[in-house]
């Protein structure tokens, strides 16, 4: 009999184990816009956006377009702050329209920070990983979209050193957008990242590049969707009792 009740608590702490793990490694899920209609770059009020638990200061974008491409301004792309339904992770939508044909050239680099806001309610929140995903990527013939990524906790300055997170994302003809996303974590968390975006759109010799936006996600600790989990997880427990 003791072997038999050992084995039913363990079939439930694996149960509860399945479940989120199920739902742990669930793709992401449908942008929430939480901050209202998207606003240009170079008209967010104090430079800054506050989405949740986040602020997110200090944007800087620098633009080149080559071979008569319009080069990215701040003033033609606009943010929204929004959350991920199914992670609980909040971030950032990017509305752009870059485009490159046959020997032309878009290239832009995005710098902004991430920062916990700083309230005794946030006090044991942490950043502990990022996720990119471009949105409407295409691309023909020899064209290519290419975005990378470097995050830092803290101003690199000069001498950069080695980053908390590199993320890479592309969009070439007939990949079957496999490499739309990427993520990375990083531990111990911190309360503050730096991020360094560097994108470029190129039409190749014979083809042609879009990209029209892309999310920016950032998790933190506790995370929403693990203290589900423990909640959800204990009234099993409580059930089985």
């Amino acid at each position: 009999m003791g072997f038999l009740r050992f084995g039913m608590r363990t079939s439930s702490v694996v149960s509860v184990l399945l479940v989120g793990a199920l739902l742990c490694g669930a793709a992401s899920g449908a942008w929430v816009e939480l901050t209202g209609d998207p606003v240009a770059i170079n008209a967010l009020p104090n430079n800054m956006l506050t989405v949740g638990d986040k602020e997110f200061t200090n944007f800087d974008l620098f633009g080149i377009g080559g071979g008569g491409a319009i080069a990215p301004n701040g003033d033609d792309v606009f943010i929204q702050g929004g959350i991920d339904d199914a992670s609980g992770d909040y971030g950032l939508k990017f509305y752009l329209s870059w485009n490159a044909g046959s020997g032309q050239t878009v290239n832009a680099n995005l710098e902004f920070t991430v920062s916990i806001i700083d309230d005794p309610k946030y006090a044991d929140y942490l950043i502990k990983d990022v996720s990119m995903i471009l949105d409407n990527a295409s691309a023909t013939g020899d064209g290519v979209v290419n975005a990378g990524e470097n995050v830092w906790d803290r101003s690199i300055g000069s001498t950069p050193p080695p980053p908390l997170a590199s993320l890479s994302c592309s969009k070439q003809a007939d990949d079957d957008g496999l490499y739309l996303t990427d993520s990375a974590e990083f531990l111990p968390g911190v309360r503050e990242v730096w991020v360094y975006k560097d994108i470029s759109i190129t039409g190749g010799v014979e083809g042609s590049a879009h990209l029209s936006g892309f999310y920016q996600y950032f998790s933190q600790v506790p995370e929403p969707v693990t203290l589900s989990l423990l909640g959800f997880g204990s009234l099993l427990m409580l059930k089985r009792k």
